[in-house]
């Protein structure tokens, strides 16, 4: 395995948890997050954890599917990286109430979605040296 597969497997793996714990136990996942965001929706969590958990998979599943590695990364990276870029915005627009809340959204929430973002770069710079998609890495 290359450093970017143990990156897909981290993302993939990391992903795939936060998404069944958000869609099995929504109550308990919303009720980890700060009071800023708003009241508890069982469809909304739900629909996010569902979403995590496919990012999840499709970086799992690159890993394995070697000649669709790039478009699977691709589309486990999507969600995520919309997902950051409106936390981005929110921060822009004052979501965060402390220095500490602002850390945490950094951390737990734009950092993945960089690194998803940063992985998908990665495989591409290394799908255009070989000239199309690998069967091995």
């Amino acid at each position: 395995m290359t450093k970017l597969d143990y990156l897909s497997a981290v993302l993939g793996a990391g992903f795939s948890i936060v998404g069944l714990f958000a869609f099995t136990y929504p109550a308990l996942f919303f009720n980890l997050l700060p009071d800023y965001y708003g009241d508890f929706n069982l469809h909304f969590v739900k629909d996010a954890g569902i979403a995590f958990l496919s990012s999840g998979i499709l970086f799992l599943l690159s890993l394995k599917a070697l000649e669709w590695k790039l478009p699977l990364m691709f589309g486990g990276a999507l969600f995520v990286v919309l997902h950051g870029t409106f936390h981005i915005q929110m921060l822009a627009m004052g979501m965060a109430p402390t220095a500490l809340d602002f850390a945490i959204e950094v951390i737990v929430i734009i950092s993945p979605s960089v690194l998803a973002a940063l992985a998908v770069l990665l495989q591409f710079i290394v799908y255009r040296r070989r000239g199309g998609p690998a069967e091995t890495d």
